[in-house]
Order: C-alpha cells, then sequence, then structure tokens
C-alpha cells in the first residue's frame, strides 16, 4: 500500500475555500477502488462521485483531489 497526497478543500465553490494536504492510500484488498484519507486521527473513506470525489467528517462532506489520480 502506497501513500500518496490529497488536497481536501473546505468551503463553497463560489466563495473562498482552505486547501489541506493530506494522507491518501488505496485499499488493495478485496476491492482495488476503495480509496482512504487520513483527516483528524482516523482513515476516512474517499466517495467517488460522478461530478465529485470527498470524504465525509461531522455530516459535512469536503472534496478531495488525489495527486496522480
Amino acid at each position: 500500500m502506497t501513500i500518496q497526497v490529497g488536497y481536501l478543500q473546505h468551503g463553497e465553490a463560489t466563495g473562498p475555500f482552505r486547501t489541506e494536504t493530506v494522507q491518501v492510500k488505496q485499499d488493495v484488498w478485496p476491492n482495488a477502488d476503495k480509496w482512504l484519507a487520513f483527516y483528524e486521527g482516523k482513515w476516512r473513506r474517499v466517495k467517488v462521485q460522478v461530478k465529485r470525489t470527498c470524504i465525509t467528517c461531522y455530516g459535512e462532506n469536503i472534496t478531495i483531489q488525489i495527486e496522480g489520480v
């Protein structure tokens, strides 16, 4: 399992937002398309959707960009 870099984008697209660097890893067993992001002390599942890739933390969806993917 290789650790990569991801960028969380806090805030709305129409307003100012803050970017935060986090560690990201791809879970290769049993499902190769599952990504995890380390945020606030734990690994969180990355939801890959048609128009957005995000994690959910405390009920808020936070957009994430994964470097090289």
